[in-house]
């Protein structure tokens, strides 16, 4: 891909300044003063949540394969089958999301509401591969992991489906799919680590060591509708109003526009254990975390990239406000729109200052839905950026804990690059290990060719290691020959 040269953009708006407080005068959480979240009457249908209701509304309740969330879980040895289905049926039972069906609501059209199945109706077919030999075998479990990876989910019918695999008596695979309206990245984790300990404790003959979960995510999906009519929602609107006024048009990326199924190319980094602790140092010095050090190195790039200082960046959050909410699943993963002031050619220590005060700024009112957001403040358009960011912590010992136990039972295979769905035409994701840092740059294939991202890539990993070095540089010392050229579009269309 050759670099593009494009008119020099015009003056951008000013954005309305975030307020530079010391940190610790800063709120640590979402605004306090929300009601708890009960436990809704069963029998009958439940309300959707904004998000389930915002998405459900964009096919009109059509099968779609984007909204899968497809993973592989190897056995390390040959399971027990009996206490792998019991595992199953149990973990069924105790997540209500997983016997969640999404319908129209009856005499309200146009509005969607969960229905909740009574527990024991998941089937796990055996697909028995064994008797083929070692490259047919190959070849019919490829297709069977991309037939599964794109086969849509129905949400009137099924949102969660598990399929397991026997490539030897001592060999077995289990391909399992959650529809990302009922599930999110955290919940794929919650997933993991129930079925394991599920199953060792069944196969040891042992009843179910986990407790009895206090509420569902039919019942956050309550509470979330009735915040979205209080004050502490309309006040973060405001903040929103703020923020967002005089957006600018999205960027235009190289290629063509994204397409549904082509899936992804991927670019990696990957930072040794010296260069990560020189990150996190950073990081502390100026009270942020790696993750915000490296939003804000995202951010330098696409500058350089683009010669645009007014950038907004969908980042995803946790979104689960509650210590009730940790071991649920369902889909409870936000989006906060980071629009980021990178004018005046600010040094990387700059950069990292603005970025800091707006994402704290922004978590500080996460409350307000992105649906509502978007209806409120944008109604028509479904994103404010086809960039998107995220980053995931450094595992605790409790996480840690976790993986080893599901070691002892599976591990996890990740998707591969034309199995992953697009939502982003450039997206940034990162984690933290506990002594390295991993960055996969993702772009879409329509836009990218495999030797440009990994060239992004290289481009992001040469910015943030010399950043470390010179932390006062502005990206034109960082970067002074960015490999391409990004542009906005010509209306915010």
């Amino acid at each position: 891909m050759n670099p593009r040269r494009f008119p020099p953009p015009s003056e951008p708006p000013k954005l309305r300044a975030v307020p530079r407080r010391r940190l610790a005068d800063r709120p640590r959480a979402p605004e306090t003063g929300l009601p708890p979240i009960e436990r809704l009457p069963r029998g009958g249908p439940l309300p959707a949540s904004p998000y389930q209701q915002w998405i459900w509304e964009a096919p009109g309740g059509k099968p779609t394969a984007d909204l899968n969330m497809p993973f592989t879980l190897r056995f390390s040895g040959p399971p027990a089958l009996p206490a792998l289905f019991a595992a199953f049926r149990e973990l069924e039972r105790r997540q209500d999301g997983l016997r969640t069906r999404l319908v129209a609501a009856a005499g309200r059209p146009g509005t969607a509401c969960q229905l909740v199945d009574p527990p024991g109706r998941l089937e796990v077919p055996l697909i028995d591969l064994s008797g083929l030999g070692p490259k047919p075998k190959e070849r019919e479990l490829g297709r069977l992991a991309t037939e599964d990876a794109l086969q849509p989910l129905d949400m009137a019918k099924r949102m969660f489906r598990v399929r397991l695999v026997r490539l030897a008596a001592a060999d077995h695979l289990a391909f399992l799919n959650l529809h990302h309206l009922i599930g999110d990245g955290w919940s794929t984790e919650l997933l993991r680590g129930e079925l394991a300990v599920l199953y060792a404790a069944f196969a040891a003959g042992r009843p179910s060591p986990l407790a009895e979960l206090p509420v569902q995510f039919a019942d956050f999906a309550g509470w979330q509708r009735r915040i979205e009519e209080g004050e502490v929602v309309a006040r973060q609107l405001e903040y929103w109003r703020g923020r967002l006024e005089r957006l600018p048009p999205p960027f235009t990326l190289p290629g063509e526009p994204a397409v549904p199924g082509r899936g992804t190319v991927q670019g990696f980094c990957w930072f040794s254990a010296p260069v990560t602790a020189r990150i996190r140092a950073l990081a502390r010095a100026e009270r942020a975390t790696p993750a915000m050090v490296i939003l804000a190195a995202f951010g330098l790039l696409l500058t350089a990239y683009s010669g645009e200082t007014d950038l907004v960046i969908e980042s995803k959050v946790l979104g689960r406000p509650r210590p009730e909410l940790a071991g649920i699943i369902g889909f409870f993963m936000g989006t906060l729109p980071h629009r980021i002031d990178l004018s005046g050619d600010p040094g990387f220590a700059d950069a990292l200052l603005r970025t800091r005060d707006v994402v704290v700024e922004d978590y500080c009112n996460q409350d307000l839905s992105f649906p509502k957001l978007m209806r409120e403040l944008l109604p028509g358009r479904r994103n404010l950026s086809p960039l998107g960011f995220n980053m995931i912590s450094s595992p605790t010992p409790v996480s840690l804990a976790a993986r080893a136990r599901e070691e002892a039972v599976f591990v996890s295979e990740g998707r591969r690059p034309d199995q992953e769905i697009v939502r982003y035409d450039l997206v940034l994701q990162g984690r933290e290990d506990p002594d390295f840092l991993r960055l996969i740059l993702m772009g879409a294939a329509a836009r990218f060719e495999p030797e440009s991202m990994a060239e992004v890539a290289a481009d992001l990993e040469t910015l943030l290691i010399r950043a470390l070095d010179d932390p006062a540089a502005p990206v034109a010392r960082l970067l002074p020959a960015p490999r391409y050229r990004f542009a906005r579009r010509p209306s915010g269309g």
